[in-house]
């Protein structure tokens, strides 16, 4: 995305990068450090989450990024 052509988004929402603490070690496999990659995972039953994968070792963590909205 560039500043040349800014995405519009509709009044109210909000696009937030982390969970809003500054604090992005759910992001960092605890074993090895490395920055997990984010996959979908969810269910009709649970609602969207996003699960953080390490490469190496797995899953590491999973968010539920409208915790807030529940």
């Amino acid at each position: 995305m560039s500043d040349e052509h800014p995405i519009e988004l509709p009044e109210g929402l909000v696009i937030q990068v982390g969970d809003g603490t500054g604090n992005e070690r759910y992001r960092t496999c605890q074993e090895c450090g490395s920055d997990c990659v984010p996959e979908h995972a969810g269910s009709d039953d649970m609602g969207a989450r996003i699960a953080f994968v390490c490469p190496e070792h797995g899953l590491h963590s999973v968010v539920d990024p409208f915790e807030h909205l529940r």
